[in-house]
């Protein structure tokens, strides 16, 4: 008799590892556009008591337009409820996201806790994406949307945590407390509001040469969870979009451009402890645009793009 079950359990754990391979590595894929369903009916502009305002529209104001089209990048939408969450422009090829869109606003935030459980992004095929249980080989995992800016719900905050919102980024100098991109990321939450502000995260893999002049080569890195080559960005950047007052309880596109701020800030991936955002990192959305191949703020032709006026960022 005890034969007889071992047998049986040598037999159940062989399909459950067979399952568990088929599913890794031959999930169907499966891209969601970039436009959200008109079904989902997503938070257009929350008011600053955070009752959402709802809308039938096919494009969010944060969204960027991709001009150079990749086999290998995947896009895809989150959300929790009625709310959207973010959306991301994930790399097959680096194994880690182009860039993360998504608005910022009070009623994103309450008292939930962070939940760090990384895991894979159900949207998207198991097999493009890269294991996270633990830390990627040479670097810490970074968010490109924050736990932090997520705590209204703990399905909200879970979301943060999926390996396509991820990227290798340095420790030390950069985003622990006082690095440059820990930094930035502190000057960006300074400028939530009552209105919404429109954020775009980004990363650069190329060549990249740093506002002193410094110039950061591409590079890679081994991920320890599972083996795979891990694209190391260059550089990091914030696209940002609001209105200039921050409490006039209309949409960016109901405003003029006169009434909007919009600005990119970059910085290169090293370690730069006690840098802080200034207009030398700031450059106009348009220039990124021509950079990056990427249509920043598709949804919202009266974004200011060609400008970046330091005053608006109190810089």
């Amino acid at each position: 008799m005890g034969s007889r079950r071992t047998t049986i359990y040598i037999i159940v754990v062989g399909l459950l590892l067979a399952a568990h391979y088929i599913y890794d590595n031959f999930a169907p894929e499966v891209v969601v556009a970039a436009e959200p369903s008109e079904e989902v009916m997503p938070i257009e502009d929350p008011t600053a008591e955070a009752t959402p305002r709802k809308t039938m529209g096919t494009q969010w104001a944060e969204l960027p337009a991709m001009k150079r089209q990749s086999d290998d990048i995947y896009i895809t939408s989150h959300h929790s409820g009625e709310m959207r969450n973010y959306t991301v422009c994930y790399s097959s090829e680096h194994h880690a996201p182009l860039w993360v869109a998504a608005p910022r606003h009070r009623a994103y935030t309450g008292d939930v806790k962070r939940v760090d459980n990384y895991d894979f992004d159900p949207t998207l095929p198991v097999n493009i994406q890269t294991r996270l249980n633990r830390s990627y080989g040479d670097y810490t995992r970074g968010h490109m949307l924050g736990s932090a800016e997520r705590t209204a719900t703990t399905h909200l905050n879970n979301q943060t945590f999926y390996v396509t919102n991820i990227a290798p980024q340095l420790r030390d100098g950069f985003n622990e407390r006082g690095g440059a991109w820990n930094n930035l990321e502190y000057f960006v939450d300074r400028q939530v509001c009552a209105d919404t502000l429109y954020v775009v995260t980004g990363a650069i893999y190329e060549r990249f040469t740093d506002s002193d002049g410094t110039t950061i080569e591409p590079r890679t890195t081994k991920n320890k969870n599972d083996g795979k080559l891990i694209g190391v960005p260059t550089a990091y950047y914030k696209v940002l979009l609001r209105t200039k007052s921050g409490r006039t309880g209309r949409s960016v596109r109901e405003c003029s451009a006169s009434e909007l701020k919009c600005a990119a800030f970059i910085v290169g991936h090293r370690s730069a402890s006690g840098r802080k955002p200034s207009a030398k990192d700031m450059i106009p959305v348009r220039e990124l645009e021509r950079m990056t191949g990427i249509d920043f703020f598709a949804a919202v032709p009266n974004a200011p793009e060609k400008e970046a006026n330091a005053a608006d960022w109190g810089l």
